[in-house]
């Protein structure tokens, strides 16, 4: 397998000499962030919100909104907000949440939300000390080819 002398280092941390070692590189686990087609309780949704009000109290953000897909008003609230929080959470802003939901007041309610800049599909986890899993990922599509693992040994069937 020939590498890049700039990706030598990145293969080093990785502990990989072939392209075999490479397919076998495993995620931790698997994050689904397509959009949930219904609110479920207790359970990590993803879906696009449009905010209608936000407040903030004693280290706290609140905020409703309306989600368009399931036709519900959804509250939100954010612990320990950044000021990147109160920039990003303006009225009549869409926002992509991605959250475990809950039922609070009897509305559905994300707490502490990721915001997505899209819905991205099923994204591997593979957590890895002081290596990014984009990165991860990238080394694998570009490294992962049928020469690379014929080179490493593997046989046409």
């Amino acid at each position: 397998m020939k590498i890049k002398e700039s990706d030598f280092e990145f293969f080093k941390k990785l502990k990989i000499r072939s392209a075999i070692d490479l397919a076998l590189l495993l995620p931790k686990k698997i994050e689904n962030l397509n959009p949930s087609k219904n609110p479920k309780e207790n359970e990590i949704c993803t879906q696009k919100i449009t905010i209608k009000s936000v407040s903030s109290r004693k280290n706290q953000l609140f905020g409703l909104g309306f989600c368009e897909e399931w036709q519900e008003n959804i509250s939100f609230v954010f612990f320990h907000p950044r000021a990147w929080h109160f920039g990003i959470c303006k009225v009549g802003k869409e926002l992509i949440f991605n959250a475990k939901l809950s039922r609070f007041n009897h509305t559905w309610q994300f707490n502490n939300p990721k915001i997505l800049t899209s819905f991205e599909g099923f994204s591997p986890k593979y957590q890895i000390l002081g290596l990014k899993d984009t990165k991860i990922a990238a080394f694998i599509h570009k490294y992962l080819n049928y020469e690379n693992l014929k080179e490493s040994g593997i046989e046409d069937k």
